[in-house]
């Protein structure tokens, strides 16, 4: 996961520390990582990547599994991300979505927004807080494994949605677009579940970055 994940994180933060004076936008969840690392002290830009790759290093290091990557599985990870990204292209063109003001943002912004969101949106929404979840309901609270992973899903679904509107983000509400993004994010945490943080995160970029730049070529 690590491998597949490296080369995205590394291009959001040199592509955001190339254009300081131009922000592509906000990506929520990072900055959130953000002011989350500032409660122990002064944090820089790369506290959030650095958390990701620890976090992933630590799961490997638990899990006892050797130190090898294989390298043929990492780079089919990349047009299997493309493809479990399809459901959401085609759901986005089904449903008629109102506009959330990206259409004046560059076409190179939208990428590296898309991108980090990907990666850290997934770190929070389901990585982090379904995690949480599970070990709060089955470790602690003894509950049905299978009853806490359907609440997680829809719990984190419905605040995934909810955290691009106000008071969070800053799209303005809208019943369909967020009931489009309910349902994104629980697609994503059933490829979370079944296939693993990093095809989450890559599929959710894909998407964000197959989306831009059909969005760019239809103007």
């Amino acid at each position: 996961m690590l491998a597949f994940l490296l080369p995205l994180i590394l291009f959001y933060e040199f592509a955001t520390m190339a254009r300081p004076g131009a922000r592509p936008g906000r990506v929520i969840a990072f900055e959130a990582l953000q002011r989350f690392f500032e409660l122990f002290g002064p944090v820089g830009k790369w506290t959030p990547g650095v958390a990701v790759i620890a976090i992933l290093l630590a799961t490997h290091a638990a899990s006892r599994e050797p130190w090898k990557v294989h390298w043929r599985r990492v780079a089919g990870m990349y047009p299997e991300s493309l493809v479990l990204a399809l459901p959401l292209l085609l759901l986005n063109w089904a449903v008629p979505l109102a506009g959330s003001g990206e259409g004046a943002t560059a076409l190179w912004d939208r990428i590296v927004l898309g991108i980090g969101a990907g990666v850290y949106e997934e770190l929070v929404f389901r990585l982090i807080l379904i995690s949480i979840m599970l070990m709060i309901g089955t470790d602690l609270c003894r509950f049905e494994r299978g009853k806490v992973a359907i609440f997680a899903v829809v719990a984190t679904s419905l605040l995934f949605a909810a955290h691009h509107h106000p008071p969070i983000g800053t799209d303005p509400f809208d019943a369909v677009r967020f009931i489009f993004r309910t349902a994104s994010g629980a697609y994503l945490a059933a490829i979370f579940w079944f296939r693993g943080y990093a095809l989450a995160a890559g599929c959710h970029a894909a998407y964000n970055v197959s989306l831009a730049i059909v969005g760019a070529f239809a103007r």
